[in-house]
């Protein structure tokens, strides 16, 4: 099975520990996942350590040329830790930051079965944003599982 994931890098009242046993339950008992991410801070991140933790296998899907200069401190460390467990999909997109990112996004839902996204269900702040990825999957009849970090519910849509 292939799961894709879009979500919040930062919002302020996550709590990352409650997303995470949420992955964690939504993974249980699935055979043979390959979880696809674009490892950035937060949701990516998370969710790609939940998949390796289930014995899933990690797509990290990289979409510009440098991204690892996007990144700070602990999130940078991260970011190397699970790239160095994933098998890489380099996009090098040359296209600005957000077309970029929209595209990798789109990528991920064109090659999953189900996608997971932790994401307050409000619009996209900036172009490629986690509702633009939602809509995009519900567009090709992808199921997601929502997981909305704030009011702390789980739907599938």
């Amino acid at each position: 099975m292939k799961i894709g994931v879009t979500g919040h890098q930062r919002r302020e009242g996550i709590d990352w520990r409650w997303v995470r046993s949420r992955i964690d339950q939504y993974l249980a008992g699935k055979s043979i996942i390959f979880g696809y991410s674009s490892l950035a801070a937060g949701t990516d991140q998370v969710f790609a350590d939940a998949v390796l933790d289930a014995g899933g296998k990690l797509i990290a899907v990289v979409p510009i040329e440098g991204y690892a200069s996007q990144f700070e401190d602990e999130p940078l460390k991260e970011y190397k830790r699970l790239l160095a467990m994933a098998q890489i999909v380099d996009l090098r997109s040359k296209k600005p930051d957000e077309g970029a990112f929209l595209d990798a996004g789109k990528w991920i839902v064109r090659d999953v079965d189900r996608m997971v996204a932790v994401w307050d269900g409000e619009d996209a702040v900036g172009r490629g944003g986690t509702a633009d990825i939602v809509a995009y999957a519900m567009s090709l009849g992808r199921q997601v599982h929502h997981i909305d970090p704030i009011k702390r519910t789980i739907t599938d849509i």
